[in-house]
């Protein structure tokens, strides 16, 4: 079954199957990722949660020292929050917007077919 299918009056319709697959992968990837969405690091490779990964950084620190490497690491582990943020939603997303990409130039292919059999129907 193709992506594209005829509807029944000459228009386009998106697969019910695709659709279903996207929304499937949506729902459980938002519903496995969404616990640590706004709290967990990816460190080394290890998670961990932004207050944890504070106090690793600055534990051993006393005096204005460990109030400047406080602020240090609470602006770090920020930018490394919106990172993984951004990740988690790419994961979650990207099988729809893939699939979007993939609509515009299958339309276009059909388009250019239609005009093309239209063309040779017409010169016969």
């Amino acid at each position: 079954m193709s992506a594209i299918q005829s509807g029944t009056r000459g228009q386009r319709r998106v697969s019910p199957y695709v659709v279903l697959l996207i929304a499937a992968w949506t729902a459980i990837m938002a519903a496995r990722l969404s616990p640590q969405f706004e709290r967990a690091l990816r460190i080394d490779g290890r998670i961990t949660t932004v207050d944890d990964y504070i106090a690793d950084r600055c534990d051993a620190r006393l005096g204005p020292e460990a109030a400047n490497c406080l602020a240090t690491a609470h602006d770090k582990a920020r930018t490394q929050l919106r990172r993984e943020q951004a990740r988690t939603v790419l994961i979650i997303v990207a099988p729809g917007m893939l699939y979007l990409l993939y609509l515009a130039p299958a339309a276009l292919t059909a388009a250019r077919r239609r005009r093309a059999a239209k063309r040779n129907k017409d010169t016969r």
